[in-house]
């Protein structure tokens, strides 16, 4: 398994343990049968003590699940691209119209796992039609998607959730250069990314450096994300997890206001595109 294909198996972990929760913000049936399949101790420890610990990641969770539910809610978008998808449920749980086309895009391992998975312990039926695409977001990655399918022409929601930070500067803005340029006009996108305070914060410290250990370094940050954004024809509207109403009661750190220097900031990001590419 690539140090990558564990963050997916992580984020599962995240999003079982939240659907375990009396007061939980989703359900997901993925991620819980998963865990109980492939960790059974753990999912009994997740069943009977939840853990404040994913608290920022179940947030994380229900804003993209909110911005999918919206840009569905119109029927002018039914094509929706998740790039980095690891064991992602949200084919399984939310509210798609039945014509809907969703792709999962991630590296041949973990789409291969996902398959075998699903193959043997479908929890829930699907509620549009998955493509899964086997590819790499540092290479050809929109080949790969166009041959499994994808239409520019069409008007898609992506989702690039939990794996910018893992790329550096340069393929991060290669890969929402790449969105842009497959994005019909009605496209929309949510977005997740830190800024680049977060990698001095002596809080933070432990935490980068146990990434790097594992093989998982992060690497890249942003800082005005609305400006980086409109230099690729995108309005973004842009929250960290303590503005969400959804963060009361949770384990959810508060940060000053923007333009503090030092503060480590997380981006949840969703936005529209307006213009045509105009790549920086």
């Amino acid at each position: 398994m690539s140090s990558l294909t564990e963050t997916g198996h992580w984020i599962a972990c995240a999003r079982a343990c939240e659907s375990l929760r009396p007061d939980r913000m989703f359900e997901d049936p993925v991620a819980v049968e998963f865990i109980r399949r492939t960790e059974p101790e753990l999912y009994e420890e997740l069943r009977t003590r939840p853990a404040a610990r994913f608290d920022v990641l179940a947030l994380r969770t229900k804003f993209f699940d909110d911005y999918l539910v919206r840009t569905a809610a119109s029927g002018a978008i039914r094509q929706v691209v998740i790039l980095a998808a690891g064991m992602d449920g949200r084919a399984f749980r939310l509210p798609w119209r039945p014509d809907t086309v969703l792709y999962e895009l991630d590296l041949p391992e973990a789409v291969e796992q996902k398959t075998e998975f699903l193959a043997r312990h479908r929890p829930a039926a699907e509620r549009c039609r998955r493509v899964p695409v086997a590819a790499d977001l540092t290479a050809d990655w929109p080949r790969e998607l166009l041959r499994a399918g994808f239409s520019s022409a069409l008007p898609t929601a992506w989702l690039v959730e939990g794996v910018l930070y893992y790329l550096g500067e340069q393929q991060a803005d290669t890969v929402v250069g790449q969105v842009t340029e497959l994005s019909a006009p009605g496209s929309a996108l949510g977005l997740e990314q830190v800024n680049t305070d977060l990698y001095h914060a002596p809080w933070m410290q432990d935490w980068l450096q146990k990434m790097r250990d594992e093989g998982r370094p992060w690497r890249s940050g942003v800082n005005d994300p609305e400006s980086w954004l409109a230099g690729w024809g995108w309005r973004a509207a842009v929250f960290e997890p303590c503005d969400l109403p959804e963060s009361a009661g949770r384990m959810i750190p508060r940060t000053p206001p923007r333009g503090t220097p030092g503060a480590a900031r997380t981006w949840l990001v969703s936005a529209d595109l307006l213009d045509t590419p105009t790549a920086s």
